[in-house]
C-alpha cells in the first residue's frame, strides 16, 4: 500500500472519487503470481478496474455539469483513431490497453 497525489485530469478526462472497486480474476492472479500470460507485474501496479464512483473533477473539454454524476469506468482504453475505433468499434480495437495491467511490458491485445 502507497499514498499517491491525486491526478489532475487531462482535457478530455474527468477525476472519479472511487465509491467501490470489484476484485476480479486478473487482480488476484497478478497479486498471487505476478503475471498473465506476457503481462508481467515488474513495477508497482494498482489493481482494480472494475469501478464505480462520481465526477469530482472536469478536464477543459469536459462540460463542468459531468461534476457530481455517478459513473462506472470502461476497464479498458482503445486507441479511438484506428478503422475498428472511427467505426464505432472500440472493443475491437487493436491497440487497445487495459487498466490494472502492466503497461511496461504489455503487449497490445484485441478483444
Amino acid at each position: 500500500m502507497e499514498e499517491r497525489p491525486t491526478p489532475v485530469p487531462a482535457a478530455d478526462e474527468v477525476l472519479i472519487e472511487v465509491a467501490s472497486v470489484g476484485v476480479c480474476g486478473s487482480d488476484v492472479h497478478y497479486y498471487r503470481e505476478g503475471r498473465i500470460a506476457d503481462f508481467v507485474v515488474d513495477a508497482p501496479l494498482v489493481l482494480g478496474h472494475e469501478v464505480s464512483g462520481r465526477i469530482i473533477a472536469v478536464g477543459a473539454d469536459v462540460p463542468d455539469h459531468r461534476i457530481g454524476e455517478r459513473v462506472a469506468i470502461e476497464p479498458q482504453r482503445p486507441c479511438r483513431v484506428c478503422a475498428q475505433c472511427t467505426a464505432g468499434r472500440y472493443n475491437l480495437c487493436p491497440h487497445v490497453r487495459f487498466y490494472a495491467t502492466p503497461p511496461s511490458t504489455a503487449p497490445s491485445r484485441s478483444t
